[in-house]
């Protein structure tokens, strides 16, 4: 556990965070059409929120005025250049499917600082897709700016006003139509629009831009620098960026090299054309869900209930939780806690055992729902530290451990549970506590070599400014990056010609060998074995990372050197540009 000095340091970090926040917040930079606001400043680093007026594409329904405006945040060094295109380099990044603006907060501290060691005075831009304008972060700003978690919990679930504003209610379980407009298409523009507006030289963007994501972030990269935006080649998406940055993912339209060869472009086309005008109609007449609010874990409540009990672990790490319980019995957070959280089926489909029978601290509570150990979905696992102060067991809930070993099957089981033992708690009079990266200790299901994210760290995280999720995320992006990478070139998807001309750009594709998304790329490169049109990328493998820990690696590991993440992109970013 954290020692008291630890504590301390990490309180006095926070409020230097908070005095930067909030009322406090220095509006800086403004044009027409433009707004930036400080909204924090400490470890050397200045964050800023960008928002910039930009109408939705003409094809786009209804929707609220806050849906026409661009934000991405900007981190910059406090002793580095205030304008942009002064600094030795710029990294511009999509987050992953679900993932909000400071999703990456960490990496992005962490490339700068390397950066900084070898002299370069660089920024990183973490994009917030539009669909961010669909939530109210309202509860956790004031919650986060106040240190207590009970303002969010009154505001979106008792409703209690903040500075007179009442939360307006979650959307039903089918969402509304407005998803079905935030698509591909809409996503890779707002990143031109961006790239364009905010670094109007060309040539800068060419010779000193880096493009990339994390996850679904990198695919969407990729299918934006195949876009063709205007008609001319020059102001296609590869040629604003000099090269691009894979984290835990491709940056790639084209997977299999199905462009490669014209026959099977032209059958690929043909054979989606169909599949893309039906699930476009299905959106926008609202007969399919346009957003994840049915989706047990990956929904709006509960995103919304992990930044609140990151500001619980934040503020009150060592007290006896009573966020779960405090939380009302919904679907969204019922069928989390059940799916995630459950040891065996007989948990899972009773609902008894369940993570609000057990004490927990609020710093074991938010570990046990998230960490690599203990959450049962692998694309949420982090690798936090572990468990202590009671009993557990190993859970065999949705599929025992170990079938991530058996060939073939592995892939499937390894893709979906993650690749390490999970456990889970068995005494519901025992208060858990919990055992930080730096201090877990060798169990049979974990060692310190294993644990590589600061859990106080990452509980700052996921009530940042600009969100850490998106909660309100939508399919729609989801079916075009899908039909996109099979082939589809009709409809809103047909501007994406420039397949080819994203391989040869510069290129880094960072994969953690903990992570469910390096089974899927042992698959591609197994097909690029056996397909010879298919496309060969060269991996740079970070041993006990997870899918989320390539985001959220602590500034120094447990054997004393930098995160490698940030300094893999670091040394990418120092050799391309």
């Amino acid at each position: 556990m954290r020692s008291p000095a630890r504590l301390r340091s990490l309180t006095a970090l926070t409020a230097v965070a908070l005095a930067a926040t909030g009322a406090t917040a220095v509006a800086t930079a403004d044009t027409p059409g433009r707004t930036e606001q400080v909204v924090e400043t400490w470890g050397g680093i200045e964050v800023s929120e960008i928002t910039l007026d930009s109408p939705m594409l003409p094809s786009a329904g209804p929707h609220p005025p806050e849906c026409d405006k661009l934000s991405y945040l900007r981190y910059r060094l406090t002793d580095g250049p205030e304008d942009p295109r002064q600094a030795d380099q710029v990294l511009v990044m999509q987050p992953g499917a679900t993932g909000g603006a400071y999703s990456m907060d960490r990496v992005a501290r962490n490339t700068l600082h390397q950066l900084a060691s070898q002299g370069k005075k660089a920024e990183w831009w973490s994009l917030a897709r539009r669909g961010v304008c669909q939530q109210d972060n309202t509860g956790i700003d004031a919650a986060r700016a106040a240190g207590d978690y009970r303002i969010a919990i009154d505001y979106y679930y008792n409703g209690k006003a903040i500075d007179g504003k009442v939360f307006p209610g979650w959307r039903g379980l089918w969402g509304d139509k407005m998803g079905a407009d935030f698509g591909v298409a809409q996503t890779s523009r707002d990143e031109y629009e961006v790239l364009t507006r905010e670094l109007p030289d060309q040539h800068f963007r060419q010779t000193k831009t880096l493009c990339g994501g994390h996850s679904q972030g990198g695919l969407l990269t990729g299918l934006f620098a195949a876009t063709d935006f205007t008609g001319n080649r020059e102001d296609a998406g590869f040629n604003q960026c000099a090269g691009f940055i894979a984290l835990d993912t491709l940056v790639t339209a084209d997977p299999v090299g199905l462009k490669v060869d014209p026959l099977f472009a032209k059958l690929s086309e043909l054979g989606l054309a169909i599949p893309e005008a039906i699930s476009t109609a299905l959106l926008k007449f609202g007969l399919a869900p346009a957003d994840n609010a049915l989706i047990p874990i990956f929904n709006p409540q509960t995103f919304n209930a992990l930044s609140i009990l990151g500001v619980a672990a934040q503020f009150e790490p060592d007290a006896e939780s009573d966020v779960l319980k405090r939380l009302p019995v919904t679907w969204g957070l019922d069928s989390t806690f059940r799916v995630g959280g459950a040891n065996n089926w007989l948990d899972a489909l009773t609902g008894s055992n369940n993570l609000r029978d057990f004490r927990f601290t609020n710093q074991a509570a938010f570990g046990q729902i998230l960490s690599k150990n203990g959450m049962n979905i692998g694309l949420d696992q982090v690798s936090l530290g572990a468990l202590a102060g009671g009993p557990v067991e190993q859970k065999t809930f949705p599929l025992p451990d170990g079938l991530q070993n058996i060939p073939l099957i592995g892939l499937g089981v390894g893709g979906a549970l993650g690749h390490e033992k999970r456990v889970g708690p068995t005494d519901p009079t025992t208060l858990y506590t919990w055992n930080d990266y730096r201090h877990t200790p060798t169990t049979f299901y974990t060692d310190p070599s294993k644990e590589v994210v600061d859990i106080a760290d990452f509980s700052r995280m996921v009530s940042g400014p600009l969100g850490f999720t998106e909660w309100y995320f939508p399919t729609r992006v989801l079916y075009d990056t899908f039909l996109a990478l099979a082939g589809s070139r009709t409809g809103s998807l047909s501007n994406i010609k420039y397949n080819a001309e994203v391989m040869q750009k510069p290129m880094i594709t960072i994969n953690g060998t903990a992570s469910v998304v390096k089974d899927f790329l042992d698959a591609q490169d197994l097909a690029a074995s056996i397909i010879p049109i298919a496309p060969h990328f060269q991996r740079v493998l970070i041993p006990n990372y997870t899918h989320i820990d390539t985001l959220a690696g602590a500034e120094t590991q447990n054997n004393g050197t930098p995160d490698p993440v940030g300094t893999a992109i670091a040394t990418f970013a120092a050799t391309t540009t």
